[in-house]
């Protein structure tokens, strides 16, 4: 994640992103099928290979990043996303921290509080 947002940052600064920059920031956002949690631009693998010649080819043909998501989302599912979007089944993923970490904040204090409680007593 941290990978993905240097590399946008920096083609921020720089200006327009060539097509293989544009390929790798597409692969950097693509799971690859077949290594655990790992994009198909970094992945060793034969199928996350052919798929970045796949990508390289439809930036070559000028299809936009959003496009090419698209296809590998109806060949794979949204589960072929690195960042799931924010709805449906994935909205739980997305929010779920929150109240997690109001649930721990909370237990944080609670035990602050019993521990003062308890060690300020004669």
């Amino acid at each position: 994640m941290v990978a993905l947002v240097g590399v946008i940052a920096v083609g921020l600064l720089i200006g327009d992103p060539t097509p293989e920059d544009r390929v790798q920031a597409i692969g950097e956002r693509i799971k690859c099928p077949v290594c655990q949690g790992e994009s198909i631009a970094t992945s060793p693998s034969d199928t996350a290979q052919a798929m970045m010649d796949v990508v390289a080819e439809k930036v070559g043909l000028g299809e936009s990043d959003e496009q090419i998501i698209a296809y590998f989302q109806a060949s794979y599912g949204t589960g072929i996303l690195l960042d799931p979007p924010l709805s449906g089944k994935t909205l739980l993923v997305w929010l779920l921290p929150v109240p997690a970490l109001g649930g721990g904040i909370w237990m944080i204090l609670a035990r602050r509080r019993v521990s003062a409680t308890v060690g300020g007593r004669p």
